[in-house]
């Protein structure tokens, strides 16, 4: 009788083969991953000041902008919809509106008028601060005038020193004097304890010169990327909490402007509305005619009045109650927005009794 594994066909041998090159798959892949975090680590520790803080200032940079753009698509949608909300309201204030108030004087009806001639305005929150994200440089430049000038201050000083020592008198016409040349750089080349050599000199004072100028580039280059690092980082601090200042500010926006577009159908609900309820006094006066006292009027007719009167006192709450108070969203036209609500369903839902 074949055995289990005649039967499936299958050679263990290959199977055990196959498991092993899995393992060295795995461990190689992880070797890699390990390669590649070195790698990171090793390009991390050899990167410079400099370079880290011109990645913070980009970064900065980069995050100011962004900030400020999606701050001004907010601004542009409130504007927008603002525009919609004034568009929305003077289409009832100059029609539906001043029909429904003509309407229940003429039926001697008296309700107390609210003033709707101030300015519409939504006054939104702005970051007052300006971050100046600066350009970082190496100070290569700097330092290198700064080196030459050592440099030249270093030669000076040993032929003034040598020239003093000797007695020697600096004039221009020492450039033309080889022999006092000759014994300046001697003198120089003295000092190392060596035999008197000009030539001698004349390398301490190239040596010394270099050694002065390479310290005092390297002095300042170090000086700058260490002043360009720690204003990168403030940089990159004050950009953090600037955008944070701004996304603050683009949150209230976004609320103001959900408001602005909820009030927006609202409005259009009161506009047919009342544009229903004036179409009821205008067939009260017809058929019951223009009475001096309103109490004469039949009590279905001044119920109509009641309701109209009411639909108007919580339309024009909405429409004159400040949107927005120091920047933010103003809580009173939320309240007037919630009452003026809860009233157009109050009477849409009597439409279906």
């Amino acid at each position: 009788m074949p055995n289990k594994s005649e039967m499936s066909g299958f050679d263990e041998s290959k199977i055990d083969q196959k498991n092993d090159s899995v393992e060295v798959a795995d461990f190689n892949d992880n070797e890699n991953i390990d390669d590649e975090l070195i790698i990171e680590e090793d390009m991390v520790k050899t990167s410079t000041k400099n370079e880290q803080a011109k990645e913070l200032m980009k970064s900065s940079a980069q995050l100011i902008s962004e900030a400020d753009s999606a701050v001004e698509i907010t601004k542009k949608s409130v504007s927008e919809n603002v525009n919609k909300f004034e568009d929305a309201k003077k289409s009832l204030l100059n029609t539906t509106l001043t029909q429904s108030q003509d309407l229940l004087e003429r039926a001697s009806y008296e309700y107390s008028k609210q003033e709707l001639d101030d300015p519409f305005e939504v006054s939104l929150g702005t970051i007052d601060e300006n971050i100046k994200v600066g350009n970082i440089s190496s100070g290569g430049f700097s330092g290198f005038i700064l080196a030459l000038l050592a440099a030249l201050g270093v030669v000076g000083a040993w032929i003034y020193v040598a020239s003093t020592e000797l007695g020697v008198a600096l004039t221009p016409e020492i450039i033309n004097n080889e022999a006092e040349q000759t014994s300046i750089f001697k003198w120089i080349g003295g000092i190392t304890g060596a035999d008197v050599d000009p030539i001698l000199g004349m390398v301490t004072v190239g040596v010394t010169a270099l050694l002065i100028a390479w310290i005092i580039y390297k002095l300042r280059v170090s000086m700058k990327e260490n002043k360009n690092f720690r204003v990168a980082n403030e940089t990159f601090e004050k950009s953090n909490i600037y955008v944070e200042h701004q996304q603050e500010a683009k949150t209230e926006m976004q609320r103001i402007d959900e408001h602005i577009v909820e009030i927006i159908p609202v409005i259009e609900n009161y506009r047919v509305l009342l544009n229903e309820q004036n179409a009821k006094l205008e067939r009260v006066l017809h058929i019951e005619g223009i009475k001096e006292d309103n109490s004469e009027y039949h009590s279905s007719s001044v119920e109509n009045m009641r309701e109209s009167e009411r639909l108007i006192q919580r339309v024009e709450e909405l429409v004159t109650t400040p949107i927005t108070k120091d920047g933010q969203l103003n809580e009173a036209s939320v309240t007037a927005l919630i009452e003026a609500k809860s009233v157009s369903d109050y009477f849409v839902s009597k439409l279906y009794v």
